[in-house]
């Protein structure tokens, strides 16, 4: 796309959307309209640190031009977008509450905001509840300081109110989610010790009750669960069989693959296969990346720092390369069964008071698709390609 056709889409784009205030367009209340489901392949970001770096700062461009981010990341071929979902970030009175900002980012009403402005696009999303008031991941799975202690029961209702609640006000702002995640790279569980993977029944219960608090808001959301053993075939079988045995039904299956920590794009290429056919479901890669540079963009160490048995070069030609490879095999899954893949917070550059964790800074400015000042990868070309 040349800058005149650019420029042309991107203000006809703003026009129909009703949003795009880097662009000097006008957003207007109630006028998102509905969208239908998207159908075919989702070419997906997860870009839930954006409404915070736009509040620090940063800037995107192409060619030059600074531009609103989801436009961009639209016009290269991005059409689904993932947010995550936290209880209460940023309260000062409980940890780890405490370890964001005290805007609150990732709460639900600014899932709400973002929400709004994908749907204004036309992007698909996915909503990915984390259950916590902070990152939930294999390392950690700290339950909502107003969850805590409390039992089995009690924890089911408070699931289900919160899952329910917050997808019916992003009903009532039409926005209808595709798809949504009960729980995140839930390998070990999730609200622990409570749902820890040792406590096998109790994960269960949990995870039925997200699965029915997402469908008596619309039955047409596809419910996903979420590990992060992309590569590895034991543990995905040993969790999905825990979970099949227990009678927790689910619609998409959902794989983190880095290749510093997952395994080979061959280890990929088995899991997703097997988890597809052993359980004839969908399967969706809906964390990957892969740096652009061994740089650091600022003082604080970047997360990954190899690429394990991968060997494209660490540059935006290799990022090229990386995401036909996931693309390619996400795609063959056998019965049509590979249905997308969404790269990890590909806007997260460098930017004033926007770290991992309040006091912190930026580990992922080497796997974004923009460079340190915000400009536009050429690697964020590969999904208007495929």
């Amino acid at each position: 796309m040349n800058r005149r056709e650019m420029l042309g889409w991107l203000a006809s784009a703003g026009a129909a959307a009703g949003v795009g205030a880097t662009l000097g367009v006008p957003a207007v209340a109630g006028e998102l309209g509905l969208f239908g489901r998207g159908h075919g392949f989702a070419k997906g970001a997860d870009v839930s640190t954006l409404l915070e770096l736009e509040a620090n700062g940063a800037k995107f461009y192409e060619q030059g031009i600074p531009l609103d981010c989801l436009f961009m990341l639209k016009s290269h071929g991005v059409d689904s977008i993932r947010i995550k979902v936290w209880n209460d970030p940023g309260n000062p009175n409980f940890f780890p509450a405490d370890q964001s900002p005290a805007a609150g980012y990732n709460n639900a009403e600014h899932v709400r905001v973002l929400a709004r402005r994908a749907a204004a696009l036309g992007m698909r999303v996915l909503i990915d509840f984390h259950y916590s008031d902070w990152w939930a991941d294999p390392g950690k799975q700290y339950p909502p300081h107003d969850w805590a202690g409390k039992d089995i029961e009690q924890t089911c209702a408070l699931l289900s109110g919160y899952t329910s609640n917050v997808l019916k006000m992003l009903k009532h702002d039409g926005v209808h989610p595709e798809w949504v995640q009960v729980g995140n790279e839930i390998t070990g569980g999730m609200l622990w010790p409570l749902g820890k993977y040792d406590q096998w029944d109790n994960l269960a219960q949990l995870l039925k009750a997200g699965h029915d608090a997402v469908k008596s808001v619309d039955e047409r959301i596809k419910v996903m669960l979420h590990l992060d053993s992309g590569g590895n075939n034991a543990t995905s079988r040993w969790w999905f069989d825990s979970a099949v045995q227990r009678g927790v039904t689910f619609d998409v299956i959902g794989l983190s693959y880095y290749p510093q920590w997952q395994g080979s794009l061959a280890d990929l290429q088995n899991n997703a296969n097997d988890m597809a056919t052993r359980y004839d479901k969908d399967v969706m890669v809906v964390e990957t990346a892969y740096p652009w540079t061994t740089s650091d963009g600022d003082s604080e160490p970047n997360a990954m720092t190899n690429t394990g048995s991968t060997t494209f070069p660490q540059t935006p030609a290799g990022q090229t390369q990386f995401i036909d490879a996931v693309m390619d095999i996400v795609k063959a899954i056998p019965g049509g069964h590979g249905k997308g893949v969404f790269w990890w917070e590909p806007e997260w550059i460098p930017t004033p008071n926007v770290g991992w964790k309040v006091g912190a800074g930026d580990q992922w400015d080497n796997n974004t698709l923009f460079d340190f000042h915000g400009n536009a990868l050429t690697s964020l070309d590969a999904f208007r390609k495929r």
